[in-house]
């Protein structure tokens, strides 16, 4: 190969690189990874863990702040329990263009106990949380890189919610965090939204959640053929369950958002065993660039 050539073939992998033969810059799996990581050393981010909420909430507002055209902090109480979900905004700049609005969320809080153990010690503890928890918002954070450098054509909500994983202990339900960011922002009505939870397994299934297609199912199917247009693994064509998620209290009120989860769940789910081995950039990648392909419109 001549020097020329060289040349041309250096330029023609930095731009597929950088992502830019296609309309979206290119969401990174390795870069999700380490936003997993970086959750994981703060430890368990469960209402008791005062310290690692706080250093998780820090290490999200910073990362996102720098992106962001807008960021609100709100917090909340509920079920005598305080939360506090982080709502980061890319303002779609030709606002009489009516590009729509999409919400993207996650939850970045952890179980409290990890009550699938046998071990009657181990349900004491706390889950780590790598996938069910810091994998969402690690597609997140790494959204929020890519729609900095190239501006999406709709304005974009990322939005963490606290408190969604206290369900059935004590009695309390799934989703605090996303029910009370619906009640306290009634104003709030994006065209459509998809909820990021556990999408990092190393052999990760992603089946049709029920609730999505049963009133959502324009988006769901949208979804799935982005999916299969770009030959991805992990978006199974099949039907899931019905599972409470932070979909749900979007659905309440009329707004058609899905849920993007692994079903059947893994068997380390809500146990001490959720942790960084068992994710894999690759299952990030492809969620990624669903997500980004979703947003930016592409077929």
């Amino acid at each position: 190969m001549g020097r020329i050539e060289k040349l041309v073939l250096s330029v023609f992998l930095v731009t597929v690189s950088a992502g830019s033969l296609g309309a979206e810059p290119y969401f990174d799996g390795q870069r999700a990874m380490q936003h997993i990581a970086a959750q994981l050393a703060h430890g368990p981010r469960e209402p008791s863990n005062l310290e690692a909420k706080q250093k998780t909430l820090r290490y999200i507002q910073q990362t996102v702040k720098t992106h962001a055209d807008q960021i609100a902090v709100q917090t909340f109480e509920a079920h005598s329990l305080k939360g506090t979900n982080i709502w980061a905004t890319f303002v779609h700049k030709n606002t009489k263009a009516n590009a729509g609005r999409i919400m993207l969320g996650a939850h970045w809080d952890t179980r409290p106990r990890s009550d699938q153990e046998e071990s009657l010690i181990k349900q004491k503890m706390p889950t780590p949380g790598a996938n069910d928890g810091a994998s969402g918002v690690a597609v997140l954070l790494e959204l929020a890189r890519i729609f900095a450098i190239s501006p999406p054509p709709v304005t974009v909500d990322l939005v963490f919610f606290d408190l969604e994983d206290m369900g059935n202990i004590n009695h309390l339900p799934f989703s605090i965090g996303a029910r009370e960011f619906v009640a306290r922002n009634p104003f709030y009505r994006p065209s459509a939204g998809v909820i990021l939870d556990m999408v990092c397994d190393k052999n990760l299934s992603i089946p049709r959640e029920l609730y999505s297609k049963t009133q959502a199912e324009k988006l769901l199917d949208r979804i799935w053929g982005i999916a299969k247009a770009q030959n991805s693994t992990v978006f199974k064509d099949r039907d899931g369950s019905y599972i409470q998620d932070d979909h749900i209290p979007f659905l309440d009120a009329g707004i058609p958002v899905v849920d993007l989860i692994h079903y059947p769940f893994p068997d380390y789910w809500h146990t001490s065993e959720d942790t960084l081995d068992k994710c894999s950039s690759q299952s990030l990648q492809q969620v990624g660039n669903v997500i980004s392909s979703l947003v930016y419109g592409i077929p």
